[in-house]
């Protein structure tokens, strides 16, 4: 298997039309002729405890760090990439181990600083020692080089065709010799908003964690003029309240409310809304190490008590689509006779318990975070309960805060975790990160299997999705023999903005991106 051209025409075609048109164009935030006097107001699900802008825990909440921070690339509500602090998208080698990037020349921090490719190297030689997610680095980057004060390189070890994706989705640009790791309470630092480490449309105001985050505009944006004067971000955990408060008016967007509300909500005067398909997923990991689901079997008998259709049509009104496997039907990878053998079959569910030895089916206990992230999943892990039950499986749900069920995941102090999972892609992040021998979430399924690696890997040396699917196909096949989680459905983002609101749209990556939002 040849590498191919993996050179910046075919990037372009991967990342969508509107990478391509906007290619060497300004900005994708060069924001608006005329700013929003009014404060634009917007409301949060999930946590915001800090600002830091490689900590952040919830994907939604890191829009707020697009307001803050400028980075190499952007990407786009559509899921394009675009160039932000770079000129252009990079130049990539035939190969695709080399991306070079020059920089724009008219950037400055807040404080007033010129940002050059010191600040570059700086921040992913820190976000590599002390970020959440470096370990989704370490695999492919060898070394990262300046080419004078405006141009960086960057050398991987193996191709990754999801690298710009990751590039524009975990690291943004801080200014060389920030404070990186305090967390004080009360100090100027990234967790609580360092006014002068970035480079972003906005400067912080105020921030109290888990409750409000207030911006204004930052006049000297190399993008031009912000679109408001004034944002304040709101966290309002409960889906019912945020409903409450966009029909009442008091915030202008809302990131999530309950499923069965989203349709009539569309009605109401003055609601505007919109769905996407996003690259989230609501799925279960399962414990493959210990009894009951170190047997194969077993956990197909899992998969197929599960009624996907019922749960993500009545329980979430259609804002989630069923799948048995990572991939929708309307993706290119998807592959319906695989996605057959792990699909709501209560028969083969109990064939299964026959073959794995439990004809009269077992117990186990599975993590739910309450509150949930993203989407809520009390009500759907009932559906489960009953599900397995009409096949002789006792599942006992105990529910847990997100934080502490993710530290029992990683120590493998679990049987599974039904949760929503968000992340830049499913086919160039989830496959990998989740399931090869060194992916930073393997100790999720404990899953090191060499010929899995090889397929995932060779799907990273293809841009265009003709040449992935054959190798994402042979991905599938591997997880659905070995049934490694419990695919339940995918994401939609479903957002909800006052009729007076321009310049938002719901985004792939489900960040609430109010980057070009403005009021009035």
């Amino acid at each position: 298997m040849g590498l191919g051209k993996f050179g910046r025409r075919d990037l372009l075609k991967g990342l969508g039309t509107a990478a391509a048109a906007m290619a060497l164009d300004l900005p994708y935030r060069a924001m608006a002729q005329t700013t929003g006097a009014a404060p634009l107001r917007a409301a949060v699900l999930g946590s915001m405890a800090n600002l830091h802008p490689w900590q952040v825990m919830n994907v939604e909440a890191s829009g707020m760090i697009n307001l803050l921070y400028s980075n190499l690339v952007r990407t786009l509500p559509d899921g394009s990439i675009v160039p932000d602090v770079a000129v252009a998208l990079p130049k990539i080698s035939n190969n695709g181990l080399t991306y070079t990037f020059e920089l724009r020349k008219d950037v400055t921090f807040h404080n007033g600083d010129k940002l050059t490719s010191r600040d570059v190297l700086y921040t992913w030689e820190q976000f590599q020692a002390t970020a959440r997610r470096k370990d989704n680095f370490t695999s492919f980057i060898r070394e990262i080089v300046a080419e004078g004060d405006y141009g960086v390189r960057f050398e991987l070890k193996r191709p990754n065709s999801g690298f710009l994706y990751s590039l524009s989705y975990e690291a943004g640009i801080v200014r060389a010799g920030t404070d990186v790791v305090s967390n004080e309470t009360g100090k100027d630092n990234l967790y609580l908003g360092n006014n002068g480490a970035g480079s972003g449309p906005y400067i912080l105001t105020k921030f109290e964690p888990d409750a409000v985050a207030e911006f204004e505009a930052f006049p000297g944006y190399f993008g031009g003029k912000a679109p408001q004067e004034k944002i304040i971000v709101t966290r309002i955990p409960d889906p019912s309240a945020q409903l409450a408060a966009i029909l009442s008016g008091s915030i202008d967007i809302a990131s999530t409310v309950p499923p069965k509300d989203f349709g009539p909500a569309l009605e109401k005067p003055g609601i505007k809304g919109a769905m996407r398909p996003s690259t989230g997923i609501f799925y279960s990991p399962l414990n493959r190490k210990i009894a009951p689901f170190d047997n194969v079997h077993l956990r197909k008998a899992f998969a197929c008590a599960i009624d996907r259709d019922f749960i993500c049509n009545d329980i979430y009104y259609g804002l989630v689509t069923p799948t048995s496997i990572p991939a929708t039907p309307d993706e290119f990878w998807y592959d319906a006779a695989l996605a057959k053998e792990l699909s709501y079959d209560p028969d083969k569910a109990r064939y299964h318990l026959r073959q794995g030895g439990m004809p009269d089916g077992f117990t186990f206990e599975a993590m739910i975070p309450a509150p949930s992230t993203y989407i809520e999943v009390t009500d759907a892990s009932v559906v489960m309960q009953a599900n397995l039950a009409d096949v002789g499986i006792t599942m006992d749900i105990r529910q847990i805060d997100f934080t502490s069920m993710y530290k029992a995941a990683r120590a493998g102090d679990f049987f599974a975790f039904p949760n929503a999972s968000m992340q830049f892609s499913i086919e160039d992040y989830l496959i990998y990160n989740s399931y090869s021998c060194d992916g930073a979430q393997f100790s999720f399924h404990q899953h090191c299997v060499p010929e899995y690696d090889a397929a995932v890997l060779d799907s990273f040396r293809e841009v265009e999705p003709d040449k992935k699917a054959p190798y994402l196909k042979k991905v599938l096949k591997h997880l659905v023999d070995d049934c490694t989680s419990i695919w339940i459905g995918r994401l939609n983002t479903c957002n909800l903005w006052r009729e007076d609101v321009t310049g938002f749209e719901p985004s792939k990556l489900y960040q609430l991106d109010l980057s070009r939002a403005k009021k009035g």
